[in-house]
């Protein structure tokens, strides 16, 4: 059986681990990233389109995929205000969620964040968790939400409270073990592989994950 994926948010830190895994799977034939810039070298089962995401009609031009992947994922910062983080967190997963309900597609997965919760104070983990809140309401046989902690891993930008936070996980991951294991530090690398290995391992509708359930090593 033909298994074809698309990756939004492709080439940030999980996403570009997450296209490196589809890819060398023998389980999936064709790997769709739609990028505002080329990025991916090429290769046999990677299809790379220049996408316009402010365009809400250009999703209708995508080839309809089985699988979609969504690691989109900015701050406030980067994004410059709550209004342009929100479009990124929040209003593309939706659009793209919409899409895979229209063209019929076996599942949606997304990357949010551990503390995502539509009623928190913290705006970050409030849009995390609007987001999930509509997703559960879709109809999509199966729909995986990945809540990570601190995701650990080079990114191209500089945050510098990533940069305390990761050095303070570096210190204190091995001394949380039992129920403290899912505030671990993981790895955008171990997160692309949960994602993949929990898509073929876990019943249909929908699943929540956290840090300590997406990393299979622990």
């Amino acid at each position: 059986m033909i298994k074809s994926t698309l990756v939004i948010g492709s080439t940030g830190l999980v996403g570009s681990y997450l296209v490196q895994e589809l890819l060398n799977s023998p389980n999936f034939d064709s790997v769709i990233t739609p990028v505002r810039k080329p990025f991916f070298e090429s290769h046999p089962k990677l299809k790379e389109i220049i996408f316009n995401f402010k365009n809400e009609d250009a999703i209708n031009d995508l080839e309809p995929v089985n699988h979609i992947f969504c690691c989109l994922g900015t701050t406030i910062k980067t994004a410059g205000s709550k209004e342009a983080f929100r479009f990124v967190d929040y209003e593309l997963p939706i659009q793209f969620a919409q899409w895979a309900e229209k063209i019929n597609a076996d599942s949606f997965s997304i990357v949010t964040a551990m503390g995502a919760n539509s009623n928190s104070s913290i705006f970050y983990n409030q849009v995390k968790g609007e987001i999930e809140k509509e997703l559960k309401k879709m109809d999509i046989p199966k729909i995986q939400i990945f809540q990570p902690s601190l995701i650990m891993g080079p990114r191209k930008e500089f945050r510098i409270g990533e940069v305390i936070g990761k050095i303070f996980m570096v210190l204190i991951n091995p001394l949380m073990v039992g129920p403290l294991k899912k505030y671990r530090g993981i790895h955008a690398k171990t997160i692309a592989r949960g994602m993949v290995f929990h898509l073929d391992n876990s019943g249909q509708g929908v699943s929540v994950f956290e840090s300590d359930k997406i990393d299979l090593s622990i």
